[in-house]
């Protein structure tokens, strides 16, 4: 007689050989936790009470009271339009370079893998020390790039000093450092394409630009969907390079949301309204995120 089996399958005893994994990654995992967990946990408590240093008498919870006076504030609206623009730009520049850099890459030129070589310097250099050789670079008496520009009989120009330029020259850096990491993720997503499309494409007639704008940029979307996602994040997340070029000046002309909780937390002194700030900024990226992620798995269920 044969005996029904259980719907449930019975799971295999854990022995030793099966909890070793689980023991040796047990540390690494607390710590993990233990440096990401309790800081959100304590950012959400402080932006949810009076945290003001200069009025430590003042303290206690008091609701929503930090998001209203952040948010409420004139330096929030501005903060936000220059991170706005700072982002969409660096990233609109970001992909036209980096695609266009990728596909003179692709093609088999001389010398094309000691540009490939090159290219990850940019990156990988400290972004401190880079932004410092670029705030030299601007510097309007003697600076690199006006020396140039008067050699060429051009005018010398006031980069990080007026409000007009100071944007655009971090815009400048930002470009610099990081279309290079764009070229590469794109250049290897080229170099993986089958031949096949391009192929029929030509037995169609289509012409270069023509299998590249119907062929490679369809077959590329995933790839570039990952690149907006994590260039995007990274560019919201961008303090360093602010920091060391502008300062967020000229007044605050490049004050950044960032720049602004800075700001707000070690030279206001209000954790309170830094902490709901940190917050909101949080909430933002993973709003404009949500529709990128969406589509990511959209395409790998697809």
């Amino acid at each position: 007689m044969v005996h029904g089996t259980s719907g449930a399958r019975k799971r295999p005893p854990l022995t030793l050989e099966r909890a070793a994994p689980l023991v040796m990654l047990a540390p690494m995992v607390v710590v993990l936790a233990a440096l990401t967990i309790y800081p959100f946990v304590a950012n959400v408590f402080y932006s949810l009470h009076a945290k003001d240093l200069t009025q430590p008498f003042n303290d206690g919870f008091n609701g929503g009271a930090n998001f209203m006076a952040v948010v409420g504030r004139a330096s929030f609206l501005h903060s936000l339009t220059v991170t706005a623009i700072f982002v969409v730009v660096s990233l609109a520049t970001q992909l036209a370079l980096g695609f266009l850099v990728a596909l003179m890459l692709w093609q088999p030129i001389a010398g094309h893998r000691l540009f490939t070589t090159i290219l990850i310097l940019p990156f990988g250099l400290t972004p401190v020390a880079l932004a410092l050789a670029w705030r030299l670079l601007f510097n309007p008496a003697g600076g690199g790039i006006n020396m140039l520009l008067t050699a060429l009989g051009l005018p010398s120009l006031d980069w990080t000093a007026s409000p007009e330029l100071a944007l655009p020259s971090l815009i400048i850096v930002d470009a610099w450092q990081w279309t290079p990491f764009v070229v590469l993720i794109l250049l290897a997503g080229l170099v993986a394409l089958p031949r096949e499309p391009f192929e029929a494409a030509a037995v169609e007639g289509a012409g270069y630009w023509q299998s590249i704008v119907f062929v490679a940029l369809p077959l590329l979307r995933p790839l570039i969907l990952v690149v907006v996602l994590f260039r995007g994040i990274d560019l919201f997340r961008t303090f360093d390079t602010f920091w060391v070029v502008t300062g967020g000046g000229p007044g605050n002309a490049t004050e950044t949301l960032n720049m602004l909780l800075y700001r707000l937390a070690f030279q206001n002194l209000n954790f309170g309204h830094a902490s709901a700030l940190a917050l909101v900024l949080l909430a933002i990226i993973l709003v404009l995120s949500q529709p990128l992620m969406k589509r990511l798995v959209a395409k790998r269920g697809a």
